[in-house]
């Protein structure tokens, strides 16, 4: 028994030898990896050398700095090794963030490189992007993009699926294509992003587009359920040490002057019949200050604001019974757009910033004072707007939202909407959201859901709700969502496209990627459905889409094929068109629609779409086409035009639409846009002209010429000589910091 016992003594000593062995391999190799890891980390190098901003990188700090080189393709074979080699360096000073990029290319004379102008979209080009998430959130970002001309463009990430393209950040870059391929600069002012008081390490990701090839790389996150707004699977770069702290005010005083001419009314005959306003010459003067509370927080105030620089609305002919969507363009309310967010875009919104300062037609209101605040407290997003207009209803409108941070990308937030206007009853709105994405099994879902009220003077809270379920991958994209409108909803400072309904909506989609010469991806969209009832019962309307084939080639180019079963129940007579009336009643059609898109690295690069069928108790066909071309890098055009054919029992109608566009761009500093357009419901041929010279970062001069006038007069001719209405503005922005 003794033997027995020293035996067993003695295997338990070895066994817990053996474990401590095991346990102490375990830690050494978990600190060989994270030591591995720690020093595979790129950091930002600080440097005090005099940097100059030419897009060659010959100073001696860059060659000094870290280089993040590991690039693997998201497209078109997913985690491959890049077809070529890019390198990123980041460098610090006192003044800002200097970001150096060489893009090697063996073929640099197939480098594509059309855009010159600022805030283009860079579809047609070769483009680096850079994302920067200072705070480390996992949901706010900056980005920053520019093309081998040095043309650049900014944007707000709002959430790996979306951006706000719309923010305008004061920042500055050079680029040039050389020997072995582009090579380019940017440098970013301190004041421009938004960091903590103590934090050496920061969320990085770069991403590289070779457009010829339609390669898509990045340094991370470059699995297809990702890109580069995926900020949980971001880089980190750190480094980030004894920042200086924020302006502590950046204030952009403006003058301007406006010269208008006689406003006209035409009758339908030609003859001149009233005169609106008489021409004259106007200046004005306003202020925009941006002030920094913390390093986390911005506060925007404006006075006597003048958006003349902001792109013109689109025409477009509303063949439906709904209003219109139409987008933000004015650069006070861009900034943090995303954070506004409450509800379904374009069908049920919380908040929708054309109600202030601007009319339903989108003439403009003025806009006597703003205040916005937007940014970050802790955990907590938070965004604050407070608005006063003039004109002949003058009002007082505010908004606050707060979205508290949950688990990884999540929030739960509140927002508060309120009008007190002349003449009219004091309306409120309030609701609650939440938004909580996973990734399970390295595929998204996302759970949405939201509940908010609204009150007038009339009485009543009338409610709006929703739940989503989300799934959007590369191979299936399916969703299915739940919507209840009560009647009498509308807040004020919202936009509501109908209510008193119950909608139902869905979309599936599966995309297989075969190995098809010349075929990147097939698309197969099962259902895309919205379903809507009144609550009182019955049909409002409804849509299912379905789509047996659609095809992404390796080119860039698309085709799909696509039918459509559509319903509407309209309680009142409404006109589709000058002439033609739909009556009350419940009415279902099909349509099917061929559409071509064409791959934006063509020089002449066409998009086509047909669509035929049944239209309510008519039919008719509807064909469009657009042709857009490059003479690089300074002249863009395009050329659009529609066509729709409608037959109904006792009426026809033919509506056309054109539009122009020509961008000729000098540097990508200085360059010019003329959009033109007309369409044959309105009867109105519009030019817009724009010049904008960008002296310094954040110091502009605009020059913008609008003008319209009268068609489809009974006379045949167009008064060229005596336009509706049209101005000359010249506008000029100084920055200046503090």
């Amino acid at each position: 028994m003794g033997g027995r016992v020293r035996t067993i003594q003695r295997a338990g000593r070895c066994s817990v030898n053996r474990g401590m062995t095991q346990t102490r391999l375990l830690v050494l190799l978990l600190a060989i990896v994270a030591a591995r890891a720690t020093a595979q980390m790129p950091r930002v190098h600080a440097t005090r050398d005099n940097l100059r901003l030419d897009g060659k990188l010959d100073e001696a700090a860059w060659t000094r700095a870290d280089s993040i080189d590991d690039f693997r393709q998201r497209d078109p074979v997913e985690g491959a090794a890049a077809s070529e080699r890019t390198v990123v360096r980041f460098l610090s000073s006192r003044e800002g963030l200097w970001v150096g990029i060489h893009a090697y290319d063996r073929e640099p004379g197939r480098i594509l490189h059309a855009q010159l102008r600022r805030d283009t979209e860079l579809s047609t080009d070769d483009g680096v992007q850079v994302m920067l998430s200072p705070m480390q959130d996992k949901r706010t970002a900056f980005w920053f993009a520019v093309n081998p001309n040095g043309a650049m463009t900014d944007a707000e990430v709002v959430s790996f699926e979306s951006e706000n393209l719309d923010w305008d950040a004061v920042w500055d870059a050079r680029a040039q294509i050389t020997d072995d391929g582009w090579v380019a600069e940017l440098f970013i002012p301190w004041q421009t992003l938004r960091y903590r008081d103590a934090q050496g390490a920061w969320d990085v990701n770069v991403r590289r587009v070779i457009r010829r090839k339609n390669e898509d790389v990045l340094w991370k996150a470059w699995r297809r359920t990702e890109g580069i707004r995926f900020l949980e699977k971001a880089g980190v770069v750190e480094g980030f040490t004894d920042l200086p702290p924020r302006a502590k005010a950046e204030i952009r005083p403006y003058v301007s002057a406006t010269a208008n001419g006689t406003g006209r009314v035409y009758e339908r005959d030609g003859g001149l019949s009233t005169k609106v306003s008489d021409s004259g010459l106007k200046g004005a003067f306003g202020l925009d200050a941006k002030l920094a509370p913390s390093r986390g927080l911005t506060l925007d105030l404006t006075t006597n604001s003048d958006f003349a620089q902001a792109d013109v609305d689109r025409q477009v002919i509303n063949f439906s019974r709904f209003p219109l969507f139409l987008p933000e363009r004015r650069p006070f309310f861009t900034e943090g757009a995303g954070i506004f967010n409450f509800g379904r875009q374009e069908e049920t919104q919380l908040f929708y910033s054309r109600r202030i300062g601007l009319s339903e037609d989108g003439s403009p209101i003025p806009l006597l004072a703003g205040a916005r605040l937007s940014g970050r407290i802790g955990d907590q997003q938070v965004g604050v707007i407070a608005a006063r207009t003039g004109g002949d209803r003058p009002a007082t409108d505010a908004v606050v939202r707060v979205r508290r941070d949950l688990l990884g990308r999540g929030y739960v937030g509140a927002m508060f909407t309120g009008r007190d206007a002349r003449d009219a009853d004091a309306s409120t709105a309030g609701g609650l959201d939440v938004n909580l994405p996973f990734i399970v099994r390295g595929q998204n879902l996302i759970f949405q859901a939201a509940s908010a009220w609204t009150h007038t003077g009339a009485g009543g809270t009338p409610n709006y709700s929703r739940l989503v379920v989300d799934f959007p991958n590369d191979f299936a994209d399916i969703s299915s969502r739940v919507e209840r409108v009560e009647a009498g909803f509308n807040p004020a400072l919202g936009f509501v496209q109908s209510d008193g309904i119950l909608r139902y909506g869905g979309f599936v989609q599966v995309a297989p990627r075969p190995n098809i010469p010349h075929v990147r991806q097939l698309q197969f969209k099962l259902l895309d459905y919205s379903y809507v009832q009144r609550l009182s019962g019955g049909l409002s309307n409804a849509e299912f889409q379905f789509s047996p084939l659609g095809i992404v080639f390796n080119s860039g180019d698309q085709v799909e094929v696509q039918f459509t079963r559509a319903g509407d129940a309209p309680t009142e007579a409404f006109d589709v068109f000058e002439g033609t009336t739909v009556a009350p009643g419940t009415y279902w059609y099909d349509r099917w629609q061929v559409q071509y898109e064409g791959s934006s690295h063509r020089a002449v690069r066409l998009e086509a779409q047909a669509s035929f069928g049944d239209f309510y108790n008519g039919g008719g066909e509807d064909y469009s086409v657009s042709l857009e071309g490059r003479w690089q890098p300074h002249l863009l055009w395009s050329v659009s035009y529609g066509y729709t054919d409608g037959r109904f029992p006792t009426s026809r109608f033919i509506a056309h639409t054109m539009t122009t566009r020509v961008d000729y761009a000098v540097t990508p500093r200085l360059n010019t846009t003329l959009f033109a357009q007309w369409n044959n419901e309105s009867n109105r041929a519009a030019l817009n002209a724009r010049l904008r010279w960008t002296r310094t970062p954040g110091s502009d001069l605009y020059v913008v010429l609008n003008s319209a006038w009268p068609t489809g007069l009974d006379s045949g001719g167009i008064p060229w000589s005596r336009p509706q209405r049209g101005g000359l503005v010249v506008k000029y922005v100084q920055y200046l910091r503090y």
